[in-house]
């Protein structure tokens, strides 16, 4: 995957080759192939996800981020719908990428 003067190398499941290569080139690359426009919520899920791979080597589950968001929004009652708002496909899954994290073990 490349744009004018970034390559980047992909694995067979479409994520970073080697994770320290990302930048935030990379995520805005990847937005503008799918068509999405980052937002605020965008780069925090995108950056929370990252630091939490960096931190534990494994991306988290659903309920943790959910969670997370919660925590960061302030809001008990927003859900994993808030996730799906942000990355309609699996917001973990997309955040990972987005965010030059291996595909997640435990996603299909």
């Amino acid at each position: 995957m490349s744009q004018s003067d970034h390559q980047w190398v992909l694995d067979h499941d479409g994520h970073l080759a080697d994770p320290a290569t990302w930048s935030s080139e990379f995520a805005e690359f990847c937005a503008h192939q799918e068509g999405v426009s980052l937002t605020q919520d965008h780069w925090w899920l995108i950056q929370w996800v990252r630091d939490y791979w960096l931190s534990y080597h494994n991306p988290p589950l659903m309920r943790t981020t959910v969670q997370a968001l919660r925590a960061h929004k302030g809001d008990t009652h927003l859900g994993s719908a808030a996730l799906y708002a942000l990355f309609s496909d699996h917001p973990i899954r997309q955040a990972c990428r987005y965010g030059g994290v291996p595909k997640p073990d435990w996603c299909i």
